[in-house]
């Protein structure tokens, strides 16, 4: 049966045998298949065509997706976890191109392996800033410097960033390309297949070959239950609109007895910290067991170059009865909450 999306125009065409192999997601204004919902990359406006240097157009930087329920599901489940000596690349589970896996280098001789098994309830949505089949949605810094397509930090700092101690001149800024902070592989959400509205926001996605890799120099740890969780370099962080709490939370803040928001960092196994000192330290920040990494109408997700904001489907209908909530929420958490 042929994909109702593949034709649409902004759908990302017929998938080859290898792109299939991943089942690349279809964006379609307009799908018959359950949703749940869609990620909107906050300060973009419209498409732009990225183009390879061979002359072939990548795929389109989309300023926000829609996720609906896979044709075939995709999602991925634990099954089992092992310890090697011998280097991650040389493992039998992670060459093994049917099988998704977690390496956790922790030395030279210790290696936690955690396999993955295809879960039917489930579908996997991959983010990052590569452009490879298995990235449902990729994404780039969404600051570009005008005329040459050089990326630029968005941080106070910028001007210091760019004036070159070669060519210092008091009267002149030197533009100068700065490294992308977004991940090849930033993060994956997994979604329910049978009660839409679940989705689960977890750092770090796929590579072509289905893995993860955790270097010695990556901040990683065994958790109480002997499994072991990491996070990524410059991490992923999210925060929830807590909107069950909101007229609790807003009279607090008037009163200036709690903040209104608090960003959060997820883990690769989806657990919940506070902030570490500093977006790439190898210090963790403090695990909050009573919260979650599954997404609210209004979660916004920061990638350390990019944030997204998800919109639940059965948040939409709200957003219209809403709507002056809404964009004050909006306002003041784009003011207040800048953690680029």
């Amino acid at each position: 049966m042929e994909d109702p999306c593949v034709n649409c125009e902004n759908g990302l065409g017929t998938a080859t045998s290898q792109q299939q192999n991943y089942v690349p997601t279809q964006i379609c204004d307009v799908d018959e298949r359950p949703l749940y919902g869609e990620l909107i990359l906050l300060g973009y406006n419209g498409a732009a065509e990225g183009q390879r240097s061979s002359g072939q157009l990548n795929r389109k930087h989309r300023s926000k997706m829609t996720l609906c329920r896979k044709d075939l599901f995709n999602g991925i489940k634990k099954f089992a976890i092992s310890s090697t000596t011998a280097p991650p690349r040389q493992s039998q589970a992670v060459q093994d191109p049917s099988k998704h896996v977690v390496s956790y280098t922790y030395d030279k001789s210790h290696t936690v392996i955690v396999e993955y098994i295809p879960d039917e309830s489930k579908d996997m949505f991959q983010i990052g800033r590569s452009s490879e089949d298995q990235i449902d949605f990729t994404i780039v810094d969404t600051w570009l410097a005008a005329g040459s397509n050089m990326v630029m930090s968005p941080a106070g700092n910028n001007m210091r960033l760019l004036r070159s101690s070669n060519c210092f001149d008091k009267n002149e800024v030197h533009p100068r390309p700065i490294s992308s902070t977004i991940s090849r592989y930033a993060c994956r959400i997994l979604t329910d297949r049978e009660e839409p509205t679940k989705a689960y926001v977890y750092a770090a996605g796929f590579d072509n070959s289905k893995n993860i890799f955790l270097g010695e120099k990556a901040t990683k740890w065994i958790k109480k239950n002997g499994e072991a969780d990491g996070l990524t370099t410059n991490g992923i962080l999210i925060l929830h609109p807590n909107r069950n709490d909101v007229d609790e939370e807003a009279s607090s803040s008037l009163s200036g007895d709690r903040k209104m928001y608090v960003w959060r960092e997820v883990s690769v196994d989806g657990d919940i910290f506070t902030l570490r000192e500093t977006r790439s330290s190898t210090k963790r920040g403090e695990m909050i067991p009573h919260e979650t990494n599954q997404l609210q109408d209004g979660t916004l997700i920061d990638l350390c170059g990019a944030t997204l904001l998800w919109r639940s489907a059965d948040g939409w209908p709200t957003l219209l009865a809403n709507r002056n909530w809404s964009i004050s929420w909006m306002n003041s958490t784009l003011e207040s909450l800048n953690v680029l």
